[in-house]
């Protein structure tokens, strides 16, 4: 199916390594231009040597999205240089897995302000854009965390609920200007593992729990043939949801977590 992604101006954030790498690539290969805006300027630059490879226009931009004028920068130069912003995907996210009482207001303060305000700053950066030209999609990578809590992310889940009724709401205000905002929820991904297949600059697990894993699989139903979530699950949704077969998708939240979250 031809996704109509073809020559589209994309901006994704995070897209310096894992979930964010893939969607940058997955755009690419459906015909997108894509923007790689990350805080990591060698991994961002060397994501952009990939999607060049695959044909499209790219742009690697070093990018603070928890600081607005970072972003600002970033959506501006992405603006002067294309004249359109058609997608953007808010992935750039911190998590920091440990016991509520044991986290500290630095943690807190860290994961709020990069995974919810760094939403916020690249939305509003991207809507006067967007309301112009009278079309465009903001798609918010999610977590099931967000959806149904998880334990050991407290404040990481509350962000990603913050992220989830943001775009409920905003999907009410801009929908008048032909811009969807939608929600991907992934639960457990595991990164590709490799320098075949990532390469060392990408930020995976030194060490990998077999039974930590296998006794994850059990809450995931189609994680029984053996398998997580894999970054390619995430991005075919972003895909979905970027192309104009979803202009009447808005204000909507998909879980790509394998049956993870099945309500809410």
């Amino acid at each position: 199916m031809d996704l109509g992604l073809k020559g589209k101006i994309a901006i994704v954030t995070g897209a310096a390594s894992n979930i964010g790498r893939m969607i940058a690539l997955t755009l690419a290969k459906e015909g997108a231009n894509v923007a790689i805006a990350d805080i990591d300027t060698e991994g961002a630059e060397m994501v952009a040597k990939e999607v060049e490879a695959l044909g499209v226009r790219t742009l690697a931009i070093t990018t603070d999205v928890a600081n607005q004028d970072s972003v600002n920068a970033m959506v501006k130069k992405v603006a002067d240089e294309w004249k359109r912003i058609d997608i953007l995907v808010n992935d750039a996210a911190i998590f920091i897995t440990k016991p509520f009482l044991e986290s500290t207001p630095a943690e807190w303060d860290k994961q709020i302000h990069v995974n919810y305000y760094g939403t916020i700053h690249c939305t509003r950066a991207v809507l006067d854009y967007m309301k112009e030209q009278g079309s465009g999609r903001i798609i918010s990578i999610g977590s099931d965390a967000g959806r149904i809590g998880e334990n050991r992310q407290t404040v990481y889940a509350g962000t990603k609920g913050a992220i989830i009724a943001f775009t409920k709401a905003l999907a009410l205000e801009v929908g008048r200007y032909g811009v969807t905002a939608n929600v991907v929820c992934p639960g457990a991904t595991l990164p590709e593992e490799g320098p075949g297949k990532r390469g060392a600059w990408v930020r995976i697990p030194s060490k990998r729990d077999p039974e930590r894993e296998k006794a994850m699989l059990r809450l995931y139903p189609m994680g029984r043939p053996g398998r997580l979530g894999i970054p390619e699950d995430v991005a075919n949704a972003e895909a979905y949801l970027a192309s104009e077969q979803a202009y009447f998708v808005t204000g909507q939240v998909l879980s790509a977590s394998g049956g993870y979250s099945r309500a809410g």
